[in-house]
């Protein structure tokens, strides 16, 4: 048995890291079509800091809701949502 078989096999597969990419979320956007998204898609929900000028050193960068996955993930997801808020104010016509 080649040694480089053996280390391999000892390591378990490999997992293809994907890159990781954000979509911001509007604000206004329904908890329930977010969730529903996450839960479909496979993405994460989670902060990120927004960058706005003239924040001083001693003031917090405000945070925005934003889902992080994979690029075709988050297209999916961004279809989606579209689709279902749409579909709301088609409803609210």
């Amino acid at each position: 048995m080649e040694k480089d078989d053996q280390d391999q096999r000892e390591k378990g597969p490999q997992i293809k890291e994907e890159k990781q990419f954000y979509m911001p979320i509007p604000a206004g956007t329904p908890y329930s079509v977010i969730a529903e998204a996450v839960n479909r898609f496979g993405v994460e929900l989670t902060e990120k800091e927004v960058i706005v000028p003239g924040i001083g050193e001693n003031e917090a960068a405000p945070l925005a809701w934003v889902l992080v996955g994979s690029k075709e993930n988050l297209e999916r997801a961004h279809e989606f949502i579209v689709k279902k808020m749409t579909e709301m104010l088609d409803r609210f016509r």
